[in-house]
């Protein structure tokens, strides 16, 4: 494996961590380095950290909170 990707790796310590649960993904990165950019898209997406995962989860939290505020000043 080439040193860049060995380097963006050892960054990133979710990455390494997939890849340790994932070791196809040392076959392809070893394989081309290309495949880094597909390796980032697929954790990403499966560690749920994407911009839309993200706001999905603000939206949540501003919903609850929300929920919370009128069952309060119904209460009262």
């Amino acid at each position: 494996m080439r040193d860049e990707i060995i380097e963006k790796l050892y960054n990133n310590e979710q990455y390494l961590n997939y890849l340790r649960r994932h070791p196809k993904w040392y076959y392809y990165l070893d394989l081309d380095p290309k495949y880094f950019s597909e390796f980032e898209r697929v954790v990403k997406k499966a560690l749920k950290i994407t911009t839309y995962d993200k706001l999905e989860a603000i939206k949540k939290q501003v919903n609850f909170a929300s929920a919370m505020i009128k069952y309060f000043s119904s209460s009262k």
